[in-house]
């Protein structure tokens, strides 16, 4: 059971605090009074999405406080689903929200993650929100219900695997014939591009020592003439470099400074640079023709090079790069062949998997509806519904899906002598409301859930059936609790435990209070649920007096 919900700076809500332990506890207000502050806060410590707007004005964060008592074994299951133990038969759950949307989790003061914290929360909350009338009309939540009374939620999920199995490998199937990364047409593209590589036979190093022979080549004459002009100033001519430096050098060599003699001995040696420098000139321009033939072949690998070099990198390296890549991926799928082979076999063992599981699940789900649906008419009887059916409908010749093998849906049948069909299309709101009820309490009757939350659960019934639904929640609450949002007075009247939420409205500030109910408050609040007046308190006391009864 809940036995203590604190709230701190949730939105307007500055401070609430609820200790509704064992039983039904009833919360009451206006509509627009704050109330879904409350399931807010529950589904906030539950795990849920956090975000900083839910960070009230009166500090820089929100936090949420739940403490839950069980017995062993659901202390055994909380464990288990978020590692943490219980503390003296307890759990205490807390999450704090900062204005900048981070946040914190604790599980009986243990710091752990929200992960964590949603898993825990599994085991203690159950939460029946306005829009679960809505959901109650999908097959996939009409399952789960069948599911988790039947206790196949691991049989299902295990089917479910089966099934995405059986989808990824149809897609590889797809991808191997249609073209996508992995099909024979992607090998085919990298084969064409090896094949130009192979026709070029890059060679490291060569493209730049291509682009200088290209310049040679095509500068030649310039480069010859270039060269008989340095001979020619370093040593063919009485005003050459040579000739000038090498009398220098003479003249000083009888100097008779031992520097000057040094100096000599330097010009010397700059003679013999400036000598072989120009014999050098001289043997390169013997070899510097402009063959055309050479050129054009130069050019056209260099026009080669540059192909390649658009399609895979703007340098050598990138290229190279390329290439290795291109060969990395052609050995991965050289044993295309073999891996369509092998992942058609695969695909033929999974759906022969997920067939006879598919088969098993529905059997099982056919078996566990018997009781479910027992459970739900009974329940419908107590709600001003006793010739109500539920039946589980397949539809024939359907494909399998993440659901099952077998398309099934809950149909009903409100009224006798008319076609049932799908609760969208059958139920109305109240119907459908009083449906939900029922197989919320069935579901709750099974699980051993500590805390079960119902969100106006009573919407669009009407107060003649208040008095059922009120004394439905109140059995549903033994040996746990049980809060329900409502506005009506009947069911109010009901609970153990009554709290009230109010909107304070000032100058500058808007608050929520949440103030526990008993005795002439709580009187004044059911009185005034029933329209106020002389009447309506006699009626609250016929209330709560027959709910004591």
């Amino acid at each position: 059971m809940l036995r203590e919900l604190l709230v701190t700076n949730l939105v307007i809500v500055e401070r609430a605090a609820l200790s509704p332990g064992e039983g039904l506890t009833a919360i009451t207000g206006e509509t627009g009074a704050g109330k879904s502050l409350l399931l807010d806060a529950l589904d906030l410590v539950a795990g849920g999405r956090a975000s900083a707007e839910l960070v009230g004005p009166r500090g820089e964060a929100c936090e949420i406080t739940a403490d839950f008592a069980v017995e062993t074994a659901r202390a055994a299951l909380v464990q288990q689903a978020c590692g943490i133990a219980a503390s003296d038969g307890c759990f205490i759950l807390r999450r704090r929200i900062r204005n900048d949307g981070r946040g914190q989790a604790w599980i009986n003061d243990t710091p752990v993650t929200v992960t964590a914290l949603r898993a825990a929360a599994g085991q203690l909350i159950e939460i029946h929100a306005q829009d679960r009338a809505r959901r109650l009309a999908e097959p996939a939540e009409q399952l789960a219900a069948i599911d988790a009374h039947g206790g196949l939620t691991a049989q299902a999920e295990g089917y479910a695997a089966a099934h995405r199995r059986v989808l990824d490998l149809q897609g590889e199937t797809t991808r191997l014939a249609e073209g996508d990364r992995g099909s024979l047409r992607e090998l085919e593209f990298l084969r064409f591009q090896r094949r130009e590589f192979d026709a070029l036979a890059p060679k490291a190093g060569e493209f730049p020592e291509l682009e200088a022979r290209h310049r040679l080549l095509s500068e030649a004459e310039s480069w010859r003439g270039l060269c008989e002009e340095a001979g020619a100033a370093l040593t063919d001519d009485d005003r050459s470099a040579a000739r000038v430096v090498g009398r220098l050098a003479r003249r000083l060599a009888d100097a008779p400074s031992a520097a000057l003699r040094e100096a000599a001995g330097q010009l010397a040696n700059a003679v013999e640079l400036l000598q072989g420098a120009a014999a050098t000139c001289a043997g390169a321009a013997e070899s510097l023709h402009g063959d055309p033939g050479e050129l054009a072949t130069v050019e056209a690998r260099l026009d080669a090079y540059h192909e390649l070099m658009r399609k895979h990198g703007g340098d050598e390296n990138a290229l190279f790069a390329a290439l290795a890549a291109i060969d990395t991926r052609i050995a991965e799928l050289d044993g295309l062949d073999g891996r369509r082979a092998a992942v058609a076999a695969e695909l033929a063992a999974a759906q022969a998997e997920r067939d006879r599981l598919g088969a098993a699940l529905g059997e099982a789900r056919r078996r566990a509806f018997v009781p479910l649906a027992k459970d739900i008419h009974r329940h419908l009887a107590d709600l001003g519904m006793p010739k109500a059916k539920v039946e589980l409908h397949e539809a024939a010749g359907s494909q399998p899906s993440v659901l099952g093998s077998t398309a099934m849906e809950m149909h009903v049948r409100t009224n006798p002598g008319m076609p049932g069909g799908p609760l969208a299309a059958v139920a109305s709101g109240g119907e459908t409301s009083r449906l939900l009820l029922a197989l919320a309490t069935a579901l709750a009757a099974r699980s051993g859930t500590p805390l079960v939350v119902f969100d106006e659960v009573d919407a669009g019934v009407g107060g003649r059936l208040g008095t059922f639904i009120g004394s439905k929640l109140a059995r549903l609450a033994s040996a746990r609790s049980v809060l329900a949002v409502t506005h009506t007075p009947q069911v109010a009247a009901a609970a153990s435990a009554h709290y009230v939420v109010r909107k304070r409205q000032g100058t500058d500030r808007t608050t929520v209070e949440v103030a526990a109910l008993q005795g002439p408050a709580r009187l004044a609040e059911l009185a005034e649920m029933l329209g106020g007046g002389a009447p309506a308190t006699a009626q609250a006391k016929a209330l709560l007096a027959e709910a004591r009864a």
